[in-house]
């Protein structure tokens, strides 16, 4: 199991991974095999997660390590680089993260395989990463304002070391529910400002949890 809060003294790096439809499983089975002969014997190491969009088109790896040390020693062993032993597929984008909000402040993400729920990853690119304190205050914004909607259980919205990336992870209840909420935003003006900042890698598919691991299993 996964846990996701703000003061978790971890770091999360999330590959994203982009795939077609019949290639998807294959990834992941990839990914779980990768997890348990690699990822999961490095020290630092705490759990992982993968989801899987339900449209086909994206699988991504959310990874917590203890700290940023532990990180780059496996980052910079090239005889274990992810991109070199998962291939045959589009390099992944990865990044390595902390989490800038979550709502209800004092929320928790318990993430399992197979569970109900489902997430969403709402992904944003920042044209110039010195922008990243601005995004993140209209950011704030529209966490505040999306408080409370049918259907969003929790939301932890993650900031990227390098100032590059920004990443919401959300727990929602149904795909309709999301539809809904997507159809009449109620943070219209300030995600203006987050798009106006960032490329906004939105998708409208949920993902699903179908693997985690973590040292404790």
């Amino acid at each position: 199991m996964l846990t996701v809060f703000k003061d978790n003294p971890v770091l999360a790096e999330l590959d994203i991974f982009v795939t077609q439809p019949d290639q998807q499983w294959l990834l992941i089975d990839s990914l779980i095999a990768y997890t348990h002969d690699i990822l999961k014997q490095q020290p630092g190491y705490i759990a992982n997660a993968i989801h899987r969009s339900l449209d086909g088109l994206r699988v991504v790896n959310y990874v917590q390590w203890q700290n940023l040390a532990t990180y780059e020693a496996y980052i910079n062993n090239r005889d274990i680089a992810l991109a070199s032993k998962i291939t045959g597929f589009f390099a992944p984008d990865s990044h390595l993260y902390d989490i800038f909000m979550s709502e209800p402040a004092d929320s928790q993400m318990q993430i399992t395989a197979n569970m109900g729920e489902l997430i969403n990853f709402g992904m944003f690119r920042l044209k110039d990463p010195a922008n990243q304190p601005h995004f993140l205050e209209a950011t704030a914004e529209a966490i505040q304002q999306i408080s409370g909607q049918a259907g969003l259980i929790t939301t932890h919205f993650h900031r990227s070391l390098d100032g590059a990336r920004a990443i919401n992870y959300g727990l929602w209840s149904s795909q309709q529910l999301y539809a809904k909420m997507n159809a009449n935003p109620p943070m219209a003006e300030p995600l203006m400002v987050m798009r106006s900042l960032a490329n906004n890698e939105f998708q409208m598919s949920l993902h699903e949890v179908v693997f985690t691991e973590s040292t404790n299993s």
